[in-house]
């Protein structure tokens, strides 16, 4: 009678093992051989960035990592969709801001500026990713961006910035999605594409008018004459400008030459407010106005005359010139 309980009990705890071990090969199989699942490529930003500084154009780069999850070869086009500008800015015209200042500007596809990155027209390359699982491949886009001339905004730090920029691939249409029609499982993001500016002041002489006295008598003096320049400046900008003849004489005493083979000068006195105001030198700095002409910016282009005395024209008949150097310090 033992003999038979005992066999029983060997039998039936064979079974109960034969039957856990096949319902944990179930499951173990199943992860070691996902042969069946579809493969995914997974595309990401590592930085998105355009900083200016101080110069009115820039280049800015778009760094990203492709990973392929699977151990087939995979190549696609990779895109980057231009995204919303910041406010106040619009597609056509995105602007820089530092609180209420403004400053326009354009961002493009080509160093040369001549093509601009829209939404509609995608910055696109060719990706080859090798097999093997997890692999990646990291590349960047570069574009480019000009502040638009003919502004004089303050002073200051600016930014903005183009959100919901799409990182992805073109769709049929040609507009970049985060997924689409690769032939397989592909993925990548929406970012946000900033941008930064140091904007300093910046005065530019926009244009000289030349003194030109005419045709004068021999022995005839004195003789009167006037020019101009034109200045533009940023808001609240102190700026002074200096004159200088090409003799270098630091008081705007200058001599006109005549033609080769003449050794006659004509001497002129450059001068400031009339005629007979104050001499209109070179010893202006940013800091001290000297014998110069201080002035003050407000965004918009202002003229300065420059009056110019010739004392006498006793000299041999002959067309007489000479040329002043105008510099701005602010």
């Amino acid at each position: 009678m033992i003999l038979m309980l005992q066999h029983p009990s060997f039998d039936l705890s064979r079974a109960i093992v034969r039957t856990v071990l096949v319902l944990l090969a179930g499951p173990l199989l199943a992860i070691l051989l996902p042969g069946q699942a579809e493969a995914n490529v997974v595309c990401l930003i590592d930085n998105a960035e355009l900083e200016f500084g101080t110069s009115p154009t820039g280049t800015g780069t778009i760094d990203y990592t492709c990973t392929n999850y699977s151990y087939t070869p995979r190549s696609f086009a990779l895109c980057v969709g231009l995204g919303n500008p910041s406010w106040p800015g619009t597609p056509q015209q995105p602007v820089l801001r530092s609180g209420n200042r403004f400053a326009g500007y354009q961002v493009f596809e080509d160093p040369a500026l001549s093509q601009r990155w829209t939404a509609q027209r995608p910055l696109t390359k060719l990706i080859s990713m090798p097999a093997g699982m997890a692999s990646s491949v990291s590349g960047s886009f570069q574009f480019y961006g000009a502040i638009a001339s003919g502004q004089t905004p303050v002073p200051d730090t600016y930014s903005a910035f183009f959100y919901n920029t799409v990182l992805g691939t073109p769709d049929n249409g040609g507009q970049c999605r985060t997924s689409g029609n690769t032939g397989f499982s592909f993925s990548a993001q929406q970012f946000t594409l900033s941008l930064g500016a140091q904007i300093a002041n910046a005065c530019r002489i926009v244009a000289t008018g030349n003194a030109d006295l005419g045709s004068v008598s021999a022995a005839r003096g004195p003789v009167f004459g006037t020019g101009s320049i034109a200045v533009n400046c940023p808001s609240g900008t102190s700026f002074n400008i200096g004159l200088e003849p090409s003799n270098g004489h630091q008081a705007g005493f200058g001599d006109m030459s005549g033609s080769p083979g003449n050794s006659d000068t004509v001497p002129y006195q450059l001068r400031s407010g009339s005629s007979t105001g104050p001499i209109w030198g070179a010893t202006a700095s940013s800091t001290n106005v000297g014998n110069g002409v201080s002035g003050t910016g407000n965004g918009n282009t202002q003229d300065y005359s420059v009056y110019v005395t010739v004392p006498d024209t006793d000299v041999t008949p002959d067309s007489y010139s000479d040329t002043v150097r105008v510099t701005v310090h602010f």
